[in-house]
C-alpha cells in the first residue's frame, strides 16, 4: 500500500465515523477513533501493517467508499467502513463478506469482533452474536464502547 492509497483508507475511517458513528459517541472518543488532521505518520502506521491485515477496498463508480480488513492471526474482522455517501447501498454487507471468504479459504472457522455500538445492529443482521458488551481501547488510550460479536463460518466447500 503506498501513501495515496493509505491516505485514501484513512479517509474512509474518518468519513465513516465522523459522518455515521458520531452520533453514538462523544466528541472526545470520535477525536480519538478517527483523529484530523490525517498525518504522514497516521498514514505510515497504516502503510507499515504491524498486525498483517488483509485490507479490502470497494468503489463505486471509481471512488473509494468502503474499507475492510482482516487479521487472520487473530480470527478478527478488524474494520469495515462506509463512507456516508454509500451507506445503505450494500457497500459493507459485501466488503464483509469478502472478508469472511478470505477468512475460510484460510481455514478460519469464526471471526470475531469488536463493533460500535452504532454498528451492532448491521453485523447482527449479518449473523454476528452479540457475547457481551465492553470496551474497546483506542490508539490513545481511550476506551470506547463497544459490542464484542462473533461468528462461526459455514466450512468452505473448495
Amino acid at each position: 500500500m503506498g501513501p495515496e492509497e493509505a491516505r485514501i483508507f484513512l479517509e474512509v475511517h474518518h468519513a465513516a465515523v465522523r459522518g455515521l458513528a458520531a452520533e453514538h459517541y462523544s466528541p472526545e472518543v470520535i477525536d480519538a477513533w478517527a483523529p484530523l488532521p490525517i498525518l504522514n505518520e497516521h498514514v505510515e502506521k497504516v502503510r507499515s501493517n504491524p498486525d498483517r491485515e488483509l485490507r479490502l477496498i470497494a468503489e463505486i463508480d471509481g471512488e473509494v467508499v468502503g474499507i475492510g480488513s482482516l487479521v487472520a492471526e487473530n480470527s478478527e474482522l478488524r474494520a469495515c467502513y462506509v463512507t456516508p455517501r454509500a451507506s445503505r447501498r450494500g457497500v459493507g454487507s459485501a466488503l464483509v463478506r469478502a472478508i469472511e471468504l478470505a477468512a475460510r479459504e484460510q481455514g478460519i472457522a469464526f471471526l470475531h469482533l469488536d463493533s460500535s455500538t452504532a454498528a451492532e445492529p448491521f453485523y447482527a443482521a449479518l449473523g454476528y452474536e452479540a457475547r457481551e458488551r465492553g470496551e474497546h481501547i483506542l490508539g490513545d488510550g481511550r476506551p470506547m464502547a463497544c459490542v464484542k460479536m462473533r461468528k462461526r463460518l459455514p466450512s468452505s466447500s473448495f
